[in-house]
């Protein structure tokens, strides 16, 4: 079966990934919106789901717990063709859906209705759908409300991506900040260095005035190096921490995210991480968006059964780090493999607007591999 695929589904990428959300941690922002959704519906359930080119991502639910899923399982991937909802009377006897497990098995879902959430013109990111274990007809003013409730989420995603924006924006500027406390230093350095030849006890010096000045120079002198060391720490744990992983934090996101799907496929997910480095932070800007991409792409392409492997480690240079990460699977799917598709062009033109680069490998012996190099700017 064809899946159905928006004629602007590489804006929708790029729209996804400005976002740059940790789709995990939203629950509790949209709970209450969804509580209402299903209240004024009379349905059993609502999901907000964000759609990428692999996964639909459920952000926040109400009435069941339905992981994430691959994205041609899932209903909403139609949703998000359409200018304004889309509607199903009964799964089971649709030969689209009659076979997916939400309508086989429990909670055995009959009825679905969803409406596409539109993040700019005509760039739908995913959908607010209702759905019902019996047979349902949802009025004109219900699906009216559902709307309402769709832009009123629409709003708060574009709230949150305004945050994530000034907030990286606070980043730059602390690193510009810090760059500047440490060209200061050089020239504080010198006149310390000179002043403290001067003020040599076994020097003969012409006036004591000179000396007196000398000693008040190199005492400031220090003082300005020590509060500009001072200043550039503590402006920037402020704000690094809170918007910054370390290896170790990068690998539990990532595990989180993703282990749902692998288990649905009953693959394995298996990290390593450089421990000699973890203690080092580096900006979550787009990271997780960025190493998703070849991560899903890994899972989709595995037999069931196959081990994924995810290496984390940091190179360490003078003027930044660069974050290195290895994706392997050992039994890919047998056929032909191609690493061109939207999704990873689009990330692989992302990490290089950075400078990074994302290379593709597959053999029948080894299996596939996708090897990413990503700038961090100290």
């Amino acid at each position: 079966m064809i899946q159905p695929l928006p004629l602007n589904e590489a804006k929708r990428i790029l729209s996804l990934s400005n976002l740059d959300v940790d789709y995990s941690t939203l629950e509790d922002n949209f709970k209450h919106l969804m509580k209402l959704a299903s209240r004024l519906t009379d349905m059993d359930v609502t999901l907000l789901n964000l759609v990428d080119s692999y996964t639909q991502w459920t952000i926040a639910q109400h009435g069941i717990q339905l992981p994430s899923m691959p994205r041609e399982e899932c209903v909403c991937q139609y949703t998000i063709v359409q200018d304004q909802g889309f509607e199903i009377k009964d799964l089971s006897t649709d030969t689209r859906f009659e076979q997916a497990s939400y309508v086989k098995n429990d909670p055995k879902l009959r009825y679905y209705y969803g409406v596409p959430l539109e993040m700019s013109n005509g760039v739908n990111i995913g959908s607010l759908c209702v759905m019902n274990r019996e047979i349902k007809i949802l009025s004109n003013d219900k699906i009216d409300l559902l709307k309402i409730i769709a832009e009123e989420i629409v709003c708060k995603l574009k709230d949150f991506q305004k945050i994530n924006e000034l907030k990286n924006e606070l980043s730059d500027a602390i690193k510009m900040q810090r760059k500047i406390a440490h060209d200061i230093r050089n020239p504080l350095a010198g006149i310390i260095g000179i002043s403290d030849i001067l003020i040599e006890p076994d020097e003969e010096h012409d006036q004591e005035e000179v000396l007196h000045c000398l000693k008040l120079i190199n005492n400031s002198s220090k003082s300005i190096l020590e509060i500009a060391d001072n200043i550039s720490m503590e402006l920037f744990d402020k704000v690094s921490h809170s918007h910054s992983f370390n290896l170790e934090a990068l690998a539990e996101r990532i595990n989180h995210l993703y282990l749902p799907l692998a288990k649905n496929k009953k693959l394995i997910l298996e990290f390593t991480i450089d421990k000699s480095k973890e203690h080092i932070h580096f900006s979550k800007n787009k990271l997780l968006q960025i190493i998703g991409s070849p991560v899903s792409s890994a899972i989709k392409l595995s037999k069931p059964g196959a081990l994924i492997k995810i290496q984390l480690g940091l190179t360490i240079q003078s003027d930044r780090n660069i974050l290195q990460v290895q994706i392997n699977s050992n039994d890919p799917i047998s056929r032909e493999i191609s690493p061109e598709s939207i999704v990873l062009n689009f990330t692989k033109e992302l990490i290089e607007s950075k400078d990074g680069t994302l290379h593709f490998e597959y053999n029948e012996l080894e299996g596939l591999s996708y090897k990413l190099s990503i700038p961090q700017s100290g």
